[in-house]
């Protein structure tokens, strides 16, 4: 029934009891599967529940496997949003081609086994569990649009390396420290930034700081949808000339200290105490002295 179908959407249906849509593997490009499954697999390769081990057609066969199965070959937008998926299991390898994966609403934990989508530039991990995001570079290589809104993150540290990176967006999450922000400050390509409802959106001058990050591209970067005005680019600039002055008064500090350390140090050095007595001089009553014979001087003879 379904050999040509290009887009499918299904919704509030259980997907242990979806049947087809496996042939049209390779035809379907854009699929929605919402409110529906439990995990990845129960929608991306139902027939794995008959295996004990499989891999995608085409993969490097390393061990023994029971099942070659054949990947979704031109589906390329993948919508399980607000379902129960919690984790992001070894499916993924079946759908190499998805650009736009969207996961919002669900109870995903941990981000793990995206590496296997070198193709995937949108993706959406909004409103689940992630409470770390650790070597998430080594799984999102290539992704421009970044949403994570509605998690657990307190740290932002796992997102120094995602160099291609234009859209990000953090609000409703647990940031609270202005060093957290440090980590995207340097990404050359982004340009848009959410971090309202987080706990550092309530400090004072919260816009002109958190732009103050991103150094000389303050003026290219959106904060919360609203563009940067003069006025903040000029604060800006005061809170850099300050951070500046901060940074070099804090150098020659740790000189100042190092020279002191050194100059103890020296002189401790100099005046290090012997570990014998010190030798006194001899005095003439202690030295020897000639002995006389007793037929008088030599100059008597």
């Amino acid at each position: 029934i379904f050999k040509s179908l290009h887009q499918v959407e299904i919704s509030h249906c259980d997907a242990k009891h979806i049947r087809g849509l496996v042939v049209s593997k390779p035809t379907l490009a854009t699929m929605s599967v919402r409110f529906s499954a439990t995990s990845m697999k129960e929608v991306l390769v139902p027939e794995a529940s008959e295996f004990d081990e499989w891999e995608p057609e085409g993969a490097n066969l390393e061990g023994p496997v029971t099942a070659i199965i054949p990947t979704w070959q031109v589906l390329t937008t993948l919508d399980l949003s607000h379902n129960s998926i919690s984790e992001i299991d070894e499916s993924v390898k079946l759908i190499p081609k998805i650009e736009f994966l969207d996961l919002s609403h669900n109870g995903v934990l941990v981000v793990d086994n995206l590496q296997h989508l070198s193709n995937l530039i949108h993706l959406d991990l909004s409103y689940n569990r992630l409470s770390s995001l650790q070597g998430v570079h080594t799984k999102l290589g290539n992704i421009k649009t970044l949403n994570l809104a509605g998690n657990l993150l307190e740290s932002l540290s796992g997102l120094h390396k995602l160099y291609s990176l234009v859209n990000l967006d953090l609000s409703d999450n647990r940031i609270q420290q202005m060093e957290e922000v440090r980590s995207i400050g340097s990404l050359p390509c982004l340009e848009h930034v959410a971090l309202l409802n987080n706990p550092l959106s309530i400090i004072p001058d919260y816009r002109t700081k958190v732009l103050a990050q991103f150094g000389e591209r303050a003026s290219e970067v959106c904060l919360d949808n609203t563009v940067t005005t003069e006025k903040e680019l000029d604060t800006v600039e005061v809170l850099k000339a300050i951070q500046k002055a901060k940074e070099v008064k804090s150098k020659l500090s740790n000189s100042d200290k190092k020279v002191g350390e050194d100059s103890r140090l020296s002189a401790a050095s100099c005046v290090r105490p012997s570990s014998s007595p010190p030798t006194m001089a001899p005095t003439s009553a202690s030295l020897p002295q000639p002995i006389l014979s007793n037929q008088g001087t030599l100059g008597d003879e």
